[in-house]
């Protein structure tokens, strides 16, 4: 069986190692959202790591962890080998969402821009601005008002 001890570096080392990267990662402009919720779950081995070791022990002599091998290096090693196929994971769910839910914005867009030609051929944005006038204030309403007259 492995100790406590062991258990508990090779947890801390995965769960440093995976919030270093994804610390990095925060300050990647087009990575930021990935960073911040890859820093989150890195929590997760560190919290491990102190809340649970007992527990995990067994969990590592499954995998036929040695114990004599530096835990805290594998452990960052694998921390990283955890970021990488957490970063493909997440950008393939997104590029999922992004075709699923991408393609009725596209149709909507598509649909307001066939809209936007008349019926007569011509171009509907001098209707519209026809349109904001009809919905706008007459301006003769207030013709019979008068105020400060000196008459």
């Amino acid at each position: 069986m492995i100790s406590i001890e062991a258990t508990q570096t090779f947890f801390s080392g995965l769960g440093i190692a995976f919030c270093i990267l994804s610390f990095i990662a925060v300050f990647i402009p087009s990575k930021t959202k990935f960073g911040i919720i890859s820093l989150c779950l890195g929590n997760v081995p560190l919290w491990s790591a102190i809340v649970m070791p007992k527990s995990l022990a067994p969990v590592m002599d499954l995998f036929h962890v040695n114990q004599s091998a530096n835990l805290f290096v594998a452990g960052c090693i694998a921390g990283a080998a955890c970021l990488v196929i957490w970063y493909f994971v997440t950008s393939k769910i997104m590029v999922f969402i992004r075709q699923k839910f991408g393609s009725d914005s596209k149709d909507k867009t598509e649909h307001s821009e066939s809209s936007e030609v008349s019926g007569n051929g011509e171009d509907a944005s001098e209707n519209k601005l026809s349109d904001t006038k009809s919905e706008s204030a007459n301006p003769h309403l207030f013709d019979n008002l008068k105020v400060n007259d000196k008459e």
